[in-house]
């Protein structure tokens, strides 16, 4: 399942220009996506989605799927169409649930994703009373997807390369495409390790704090909660298990839960945030019994206000923590992604993806770089640093 990112729940994208790709094995990658990352077995059916700027990669992932004995459907998209169907399609049938994507949930046993539309300011056209409709209507194909254990690969986690993203991440485009390739390249069995630690220790924990220069100062309790990590590879277990279990973003390496319900107190501060490919700066909510009480931003925050007014209560309930380990990713001040190590983010709204209940399309998105974590009154993160 997408992640929630201030309300977007469809794809987001834009077009990369092919002086801005550096080398890469498309072939040897789409294999390992397959075989290792999605575990693809013979005859099961398997839809490759994506844009024009990843064709010949969709084909190689197409090859990689017919090659395992599996039956692939490639499935393409534009931001040019996706501007189109913005401005074209009526109002009445935002409440429709998209019978292709419900007859595709209900058929394919592996989802592989790349994003075709990567600048985020062409969905800001669509008010968010609308938004909010849209993704509802459609909530029974993700629904149908999770419970039949579809096993879902995203090639994004905000960072595949675009000309808008690239503005927005502070970098150069060729800088964040191969950013975004040598995170997806990482080393997954490392990777894994790493996660497999924090996950056992976080399952044995009782308390985590995040704090902060900036002022954030947040506490919450994780004892029972189960820990779930993205790590580039769906093992037997994650598999057996289903549900949240089967998501793999790319490039992987994060490990997230969802606190135990109505513990959070404190406060944070996201000195930056984005939405719609626009900066929200000074961004303080302060939180008790779990939601958010009160929130202020010191500029910017006219581009979220629509949508937060729109969404339900649930917009206001932190529901996930995650931890970035991912080495190949390094955190910087603009940076906004969930998996360069030592990143923490708190998301608000639509947590299944994590495990959780809450269905809410519309989501705040926090990520910290700089914060020290403590489990127990131990240091897991120190000043941004894993540990």
């Amino acid at each position: 399942m997408t992640k929630i990112r201030l309300g977007v729940m469809a794809l987001v994208c834009a077009t990369s220009t092919a002086a801005a790709q550096p080398k890469v094995n498309t072939v040897e990658l789409a294999d390992r996506i397959v075989t290792k990352t999605a575990g693809i077995k013979e005859g099961e059916i398997v839809e490759i989605s994506g844009g024009p700027q990843d064709l010949a990669f969709m084909e190689d992932l197409a090859v990689a799927v017919r090659k395992a004995g599996a039956f692939p459907i490639v499935i393409y998209w534009s931001e040019t169409a996706h501007k189109k169907l913005i401005d074209a399609v009526p109002e009445k049938y935002d409440g429709q649930t998209n019978a292709a994507e419900l007859a595709m949930a209900k058929t394919v046993n592996v989802r592989i994703l790349l994003p075709a539309v990567r600048d985020a300011s062409i969905l800001e056209k669509l008010p968010p009373a609308r938004q909010q409709k849209i993704a509802k209507a459609n909530q029974i194909s993700n629904d149908t997807g999770l419970k039949r254990n579809v096993r879902v690969i995203e090639l994004d986690n905000q960072l595949a390369p675009s000309a808008a993203r690239a503005k927005t991440q502070g970098v150069t485009e060729a800088d964040l495409a191969g950013m975004y390739w040598a995170g997806i390249g990482a080393d997954y069995t490392a990777i894994e390790a790493k996660g497999n630690e924090l996950k056992a220790a976080l399952a044995k924990g009782t308390e985590v704090r995040v704090t902060h220069p900036n002022g954030t100062d947040v506490k919450f309790k994780v004892k029972g909660k189960k820990v779930l990590a993205s790590d580039g590879m769906l093992s037997p277990a994650d598999i057996k298990a289903g549900g949240a279990s089967v998501n793999v973003w790319l490039p992987a390496g994060e490990v997230y839960l969802v606190p135990v319900a109505g513990s959070m107190e404190g406060k944070i501060v996201d000195e930056r945030m984005i939405a719609f490919e626009k900066e929200i700066t000074g961004v303080t909510a302060e939180i008790k019994k779990g939601k958010i009480t009160n929130i202020s931003a010191k500029t910017g925050w006219d581009v979220i206000k629509p949508r937060y007014d729109a969404a339900g209560p649930q917009r206001d309930e932190v529901g996930v923590f995650d931890i970035g380990i991912n080495p190949n990713i390094k955190p910087s001040p603009k940076l906004e992604t969930f998996v360069a190590a030592g990143t923490v983010t708190f998301t608000t709204g639509n947590n299944v993806w994590a495990g959780g209940t809450s269905k809410e399309p519309f989501g705040l998105l926090f990520q910290l770089t700089g914060t020290t974590v403590t489990l127990d009154g131990k240091a897991i993160v120190e000043a941004g640093s894993l540990k």
